[in-house]
């Protein structure tokens, strides 16, 4: 009897070593449709030190079109002082989301509770300052209370998984890397109004015309006449 009863103690202090990640994708002037919700997903990784054989990992998806989130049953190193991390990844095909990584830390004080934390890393950065960092960076603290929010950086471009193989002759070509480059076309453009422009003078002023023409002719009886002498 004294051997079930130690047996559900520690089942239940095992229960309560278990704790739970809140989060939620918050976007005011978005209206998030299924469609987002199956292309948004959150992925949690255990790093450092951990009491089971392998380090927890899950990906998890939206819950709701509210934007809701959880990773449920984390587990968390026994002992006083001892601390268990958490990195939480936030991936979308519609959205560039902020904080995109995020460190959360779980610590047992000497009381049996569990305080929680959460630190979000620099924009771009891939990893978190280590504790064998001599000057590690500061991470900025966020709320976990009553859950991580998670926003938007802007929209992200869209992303189009096909090709078209029968494109006009204005997207490809020699006459579409003409068309766009401003340089080739300013060089096509001169050529062009070099050759048309004797067509027009001679249309709209035609009395200028003949007179280059007699003077062309001029200069060439005027060689022809030299080269006889």
């Amino acid at each position: 009897m004294l051997f079930v009863l130690y047996l559900i103690v520690g089942f239940l202090l095992s229960f309560a070593k278990c704790t739970t990640i809140k989060g939620k994708l918050d976007l005011p002037f978005v209206n998030i449709s299924n469609f987002s919700i199956s292309r948004t997903y959150f992925s949690l990784y255990q790093i450092g030190n951990y009491s089971t054989n392998e380090p927890y990992y899950k990906k998890t998806g939206l819950q709701d079109s509210d934007g809701n989130f959880e990773f449920s049953n984390l587990p968390i190193n026994s002992g006083i002082n001892e601390t268990t991390h958490f990195v939480l990844y936030s991936t979308s095909l519609d959205f560039n989301l902020k904080p995109n990584r995020i460190l959360i830390e779980f610590k047992e004080l000497e009381n049996g509770t569990i305080t929680s934390k959460a630190f979000k890393n620099f924009f771009g950065r891939e990893y978190f300052p280590s504790n064998d960092i001599i000057h590690p960076e500061h991470l900025e603290a966020i709320e976990m209370e009553p859950y991580i929010t998670i926003s938007e950086v802007n929209m992200a471009p869209y992303r189009s998984y096909f090709q078209v193989r029968n494109v006009g002759i204005l997207q490809s070509g020699p006459l579409a890397s003409i068309l766009n480059s401003r340089w080739k076309s300013a060089a096509v453009l001169s050529v062009i109004l070099l050759a048309i422009f004797p067509f027009l003078v001679e249309k709209f002023d035609p009395e200028t015309t003949k007179a280059m023409k007699q003077e062309a002719l001029a200069k060439k009886r005027k060689n022809i006449s030299i080269l006889h002498r």
